[in-house]
C-alpha cells in the first residue's frame, strides 16, 4: 500500500476551528474522487500534514496533484523513531538511487521528545547512507546535491522520501462562496481554475460545454449551465445562487462589453487582469494537463 505526506501552507495560518475545517475539506476533497472511481483510501490528520494510504499509487498521485490546497506531497516509506530503524530505511531507500560517484545529502527534520536533535540525525544517517554505498564512491554535498533524502520524524514515527511533488495550493474547494464563471473561449477557463484556486465552487456559463471539460479534472462535480437565448448572467447568478461573476475578458473584451460590465449587478471577478497573454496561455496549458502546475 502507497503512503503520500501531503503538505498544505495557507491553511495552516487559519484559526484552530477553520483550520481543521479546511483540512477536513481538502481531506474530503480528496476521498470524494477515489469514491467516484470506486476506490478506497484512508486518511490520518496531523497538524501541518495529511497522510494517505490508496493500493492505487497513480490514480492517488494525479489526484493529489490537481487537489486545490496541496503544496506540495511525496510518495514516502513508514517506520518508528528509533534511531536504528530511521537508519536502515534510509539505507534501503539510497540504495534504489544511488549511482557512482553521486552526492548526495540527508534532511532532517522533527517534533516531539526524542533523544537527538535534528542535525544529529542527519549526521548520522548520512554517515549510515555513506558507508553502506562506500563502494560507489558517494560525496556529501549539502548545497547541491544529485540525491536528497528527507527524514521527517513526527512523534512516535519517521517518514523518509526523496523529493517532493507540487500541488496547485491556494484553499480547498468548497471553503468559499459559489461564483458564476463565463466560458466563452479557451482563456475563460484560465480564470475559472484561479478562482476554484481560491476554494470557490464555480457553475461553468457556457454554450460550448466541451470548452469547459479540462476544468473536470480539477473538480468532478463541476456544474454546467447551458443559458437560454436571452438569459443575462445577473439573472442566471440569482437563480443558482452566485455570489459573483468571473470573467476571463482581456482588454479587447472590455473595450467592446463596457455596457455588459454597466449591467451587471453582482460582484465580478477578474482573476487574468495583469497577466500577458503568454502567461495565459501557459496557464491554459497546465488547466488542460499539457503544462506544468504553478507552485
Amino acid at each position: 500500500m502507497a503512503l503520500f505526506l501531503i503538505r498544505y501552507g495557507e491553511i495552516a495560518l487559519k484559526s484552530q476551528r477553520v483550520r481543521t475545517r479546511f483540512e477536513r475539506a481538502l481531506g474530503s476533497n480528496i476521498t470524494s474522487r477515489f469514491v467516484r472511481a470506486g476506490f478506497e483510501c484512508r486518511l490520518e490528520y496531523e497538524r501541518g500534514r495529511i497522510f494517505i494510504w490508496s493500493d492505487h499509487e497513480e490514480f492517488a498521485t494525479a489526484v493529489i496533484s490537481r487537489t486545490f490546497g496541496v503544496v506540495s506531497f511525496s510518495r514516502t516509506l513508514e517506520t518508528t523513531s528509533a534511531k536504528e530503524d530511521i537508519f536502515a530505511l534510509a539505507v534501503e531507500v539510497s540504495k534504489r538511487h544511488f549511482k557512482n560517484g553521486m552526492r548526495f545529502c540527508i534532511r532532517a527534520r522533527r517534533s516531539g521528545q526524542h533523544d537527538y536533535t535534528s542535525m544529529e540525525l542527519a549526521r548520522d544517517a548520512g554517515s549510515a547512507v555513506f558507508l553502506a554505498n562506500e563502494d560507489m564512491k558517494p560525496k556529501v554535498d549539502l548545497t547541491n546535491p544529485e540525491l536528497e533524502i528527507f527524514v521527517d520524524v513526527r512523534q512516535n514515527r519517521a517518514y523518509i522520501y526523496t523529493g517532493n511533488i507540487p500541488g496547485p495550493g491556494g484553499m480547498p474547494l468548497g471553503t468559499q462562496g459559489r461564483v458564476l464563471g463565463l466560458v466563452e473561449k479557451e482563456r475563460d477557463i484560465a480564470a475559472c481554475w484561479l478562482i476554484m484556486k481560491r476554494g470557490c465552487r464555480v457553475i461553468v456559463v457556457t454554450e460550448t460545454p466541451k470548452l469547459a471539460k479540462p476544468l473536470e479534472a480539477w473538480d468532478p462535480e463541476l456544474k454546467v449551465h447551458i443559458p437560454d437565448g436571452g438569459a443575462d448572467l445577473s439573472a442566471i447568478a440569482r437563480r443558482r445562487r452566485a455570489e459573483g461573476i468571473c470573467l476571463g475578458w482581456d482588454v479587447r473584451d472590455f473595450n467592446a462589453r463596457s455596457q455588459d460590465m454597466a449591467d451587471l449587478d453582482i460582484p465580478t471577478f477578474h482573476p487574468l487582469i495583469g497577466m500577458t497573454d503568454e502567461e495565459v496561455d501557459g496557464m491554459v496549458e497546465m488547466v488542460k494537463g499539457t503544462g506544468r502546475t504553478p507552485s
